[in-house]
């Protein structure tokens, strides 16, 4: 398989030092593409034996490719997606933009085309992400173990209809971000009761890592893990009674509606 990458940023980077760790694929079989030369030099990177290839242009890129992957900002896809239409006829595109839709990238590259829109999380850096996929209906089975294999390597792929998936870019796509709010709060307030800051942070990381990792191998509900560890009269129900007394449940709904609204504006844009 031929993968080439237009848009070798942050993003774009990690998805490629994942493949390449875990074996997945060849340097010589991945080529990138991006107008910034500190992007070029990172990706190039990427590989110690120099394997990777480049191509100086979008268009340049697809020669030969057998899957492309947009990693591009969204604001700068009207510039890009003109590039790519000469793409063969059965190169699956998968695109990462934010806001970009199936129909408008069927639009600029043609109808016939097997497409992916996916969402990605910034864990997926450190091989923890969350990958959510919406195909069109070019899409076979073949073209979903592809992107399992490109994105599996890099954590855990969900398959959702288009609509689902401003819900996910609250959800998992932001996510990390109130994730980092609700760490910052638990830590300042740790410290606030005579931890001091070099262990409250780490404390709190690994809580609630260590929080995730038992809901995910127990089959635990979050409702039986709070029963779990709540003891009658205990320091755990003293501090349930203020979450339960408080608009927690309604701000999170809050939060998590106000992104995905955000996500749905900038698709209609």
């Amino acid at each position: 398989m031929k993968l080439s990458v237009i848009g070798t940023g942050k993003m774009g980077g990690a998805i490629v030092k994942g493949l390449l760790d875990n074996h997945i694929l060849a340097a010589n079989n991945i080529t990138g593409a991006d107008a910034s030369a500190d992007a070029q030099r990172a990706f190039l990177a990427l590989a110690a034996d120099g394997q990777l290839g480049w191509a100086n242009s979008a268009a340049d890129a697809m020669t030969d490719a057998d899957v492309a992957l947009i990693s591009v900002k969204p604001q700068n896809m009207d510039e890009v997606l003109p590039q790519l239409a000469g793409a063969d006829s059965d190169t699956l595109f998968i695109s990462i933009a934010a806001g970009i839709t199936l129909a408008r990238l069927s639009a600029a590259l043609g109808e016939h085309r097997p497409m992916f829109r996916v969402m990605p999380n910034t864990p997926l850096m450190v091989g923890e992400g969350v990958t959510a996929c919406a195909g069109n209906r070019h899409v076979t089975a073949a073209h979903h173990e592809i992107l399992q294999k490109i994105f599996g390597v890099t954590g855990q792929v969900f398959t959702v209809s288009e609509p689902q998936l401003d819900a996910v870019t609250a959800l998992s796509g932001s996510g990390p971000a109130f994730m980092a709010c609700v760490a910052d709060a638990l830590a300042g307030a740790a410290v606030a009761e005579g931890l001091p800051p070099e262990l409250a942070l780490p404390m709190t990381l690994q809580t609630m890592r260590g929080s995730a990792t038992l809901l995910q191998q127990s089959g635990m509900t979050p409702g039986e893990l709070i029963t779990q560890v709540s003891s009658k009269g205990g320091t755990t129900v003293a501090g349930l009674s203020v979450l339960k007394n408080s608009d927690l449940a309604k701000v999170l709904a809050q939060t998590i509606h106000a992104a995905a609204n955000r996500s749905r504006e900038l698709a209609k844009a």
